[in-house]
């Protein structure tokens, strides 16, 4: 940044003040790592057309996240963690920004930023003009991660459609989470290499074999060929925000009943901040515990004014947390290499006839999870949209629903198969490719446990007298099937992974289906 006297403002710019960020960095495991302090733009006085024009930056999703981690268990591939140090500001502005000076600071006779004696000393003759990001920016993240896939694209990288933050080449992946990349190759020295071409244009810091990621802790076993996702220090954190100790008892499940509004039940006794619990419940459920997704996801809805009943049924949660929390996602990929899908629905399952008069209580709610090699790499349990008026239209929605998140996991891997050293063997044959390894992907079985839906899904002649108000846009997932991307198998209701995103199950069933979905 420049340090200029503040007569030599442009006309009609606006200065904007700073903001010291002062942070504890915890490890997934909660220990401290290292203090840091940043200085900051005070992005709320930015003004747009002035200060800044485009903000958004992409992030990876942990679907493709955990799709190449089970890839790299399966096919014995290098995995490395890379830094970006101070990623926002190795990148320039595209727009000018002014800032004043910091508090504390002064610009010296040679024109550099000074400590004064007098920490809330200010300097109002001078003013700063930033030449890179700096912290804070409404446009940060946007201008690094531009320049950041400049980078990855000079060096061979292809930008995946579906995934912007996924980046191919014949014999290495990455992927891209702000400032942390993970990479992939079956060569340690193909790694080191772009590394090593990497920190000629970037500060980065190589930061060896992954073992813990955005707060998640990442165990491999090389030898038992299985992987380990958790998160201990969130699970705490959590017990210890709703003011449960070590020593109380824990639940065999997260849940037990179905909540509801409840808006003349008694309000809350105790006090902790309900909202951030359900934020911290939300990032494990949607990252390494998918075994509370349905219980989470209910009592997130009552985030506004929650009563007792959803106090309790949090608590329960946390309870359950307890009674497991050493434990996490578990997974020991096959060597099928299939992208498969289980698919449920609870038709109406909110009804309650004191709340019949509100539209939500009739609502169904769809649950599904994606596997790869036999391991889950995405799932959902949330309500629908629409009404359905039968249990069989309440299983098509959730199937429709269900396939888009498919669809777009076979175009990410489609993508790694056309750009990149891996082959699938044919396991599943389809009618494109006969041979033993192939680059085409094999078609993807939906496994749903509606016999209806399944006729419904898989039969030329959709409109029925009975079906025919089903909405168009349900369909689209049967182009799909005639090609064979997707095969729509019967699966009962007890072998259904998807059953525990959408009901409360009792020890047994839920216990089971656990110990299917998550290896213990």
């Amino acid at each position: 940044m420049d340090a200029r006297p503040i007569a030599s403002l442009p006309p009609a710019a606006k200065i904007l003040s700073s903001i010291w960020s002062y942070r504890r960095k915890r490890l997934p495991n909660g220990i401290f790592s290292k203090y840091k302090s940043r200085l900051c733009v005070n992005g709320k006085e930015q003004q747009f057309s002035r200060d800044y024009w485009e903000t958004y930056a992409p992030v990876a999703t942990w679907s493709s996240i955990r799709l190449l981690l089970y890839l790299s268990i399966v096919l014995n591939l290098n995995t490395r963690q890379v830094d970006y140090t101070s990623a926002f500001p190795q990148a320039d502005l595209d727009v000018p920004i002014y800032l004043k000076v910091p508090q504390g600071w002064y610009v010296g006779a040679n024109g550099k930023l000074t400590q004064h004696n007098d920490p809330k000393y200010h300097d109002n003759a001078h003013y700063l003009r930033l030449k890179k990001n700096l912290y804070g920016c409404k446009q940060a993240a946007r201008n690094w991660f531009k320049l950041l896939a400049d980078g990855l694209c000079q060096e061979g990288f292809t930008q995946t459609k579906v995934d912007s933050c996924l980046f191919l080449r014949s014999d290495c992946i990455i992927v891209v989470y702000v400032d942390d990349c993970l990479f992939f190759s079956p060569s340690s020295t193909v790694i080191d290499h772009v590394i090593q071409s990497l920190s000629k244009t970037f500060k980065l810091k190589d930061e060896g074999d992954v073992s813990a990621f955005l707060g998640i802790q990442i165990a491999k076993d090389v030898k038992a060929k299985t992987i380990s996702l958790s998160q201990p220090s969130l699970i705490h954190q959590i017990i210890r925000d709703v003011n449960i100790t070590e020593f109380s008892k824990g639940k065999d499940t997260p849940v037990d009943s179905i909540l509801h509004p409840d808006p003349d039940g008694p309000t809350r006794i105790e006090t902790w901040n309900y909202r951030s619990v359900i934020g911290k419940l939300n990032y494990l459920a949607n990252n390494t515990r998918p075994d509370i997704s349905m219980a989470v996801h209910q009592c997130a809805r009552f985030c506004v004014d929650p009563k007792a009943i959803h106090e309790l049924a949090v608590k329960r949660i946390a309870r359950y947390l307890l009674a497991t929390k050493t434990k996490g996602l578990t997974s020991k990929p096959s060597q099928s290499f299939t992208l498969d899908m289980f698919v449920d629905a609870d038709f109406a399952g909110r009804w309650h006839k004191e709340y019949s008069q509100l539209r939500e209580n009739v609502l169904s709610r769809t649950g599904y999870v994606v596997t790869f090699c036999g391991c889950p790499v995405s799932w959902a349990s949330k309500l629908q949209s629409e009404i359905a008026l039968s249990t069989t239209e309440s299983e098509y929605i959730a199937l429709s629903s269900a396939t888009r998140e498919i669809l777009l996991l076979r175009r990410i891997l489609q993508d790694i198969l056309e750009h990149t050293f891996i082959t699938f063997p044919n396991s599943r044959k389809n009618t494109i490719s006969t041979s033993t390894f192939s680059s085409t992907l094999p078609p993807s079985a939906v496994y749903e446990d509606n016999t209806a839906c399944i006729i419904l899904a898989t039969s030329e002649s959709t409109f029925k007298p009975r079906t025919k108000h089903i909405s168009l846009k349900f369909h689209h997932f049967k182009d799909q099937i005639d090609n064979g991307n997707l095969q729509i198998l019967k699966v009962d209701s007890a072998q259904n992974w998807a059953d525990i995103f959408t009901k409360p199950l009792g020890k047994v069933e839920f216990e089971y289906l656990r110990s299917l979905l998550m290896g213990w």
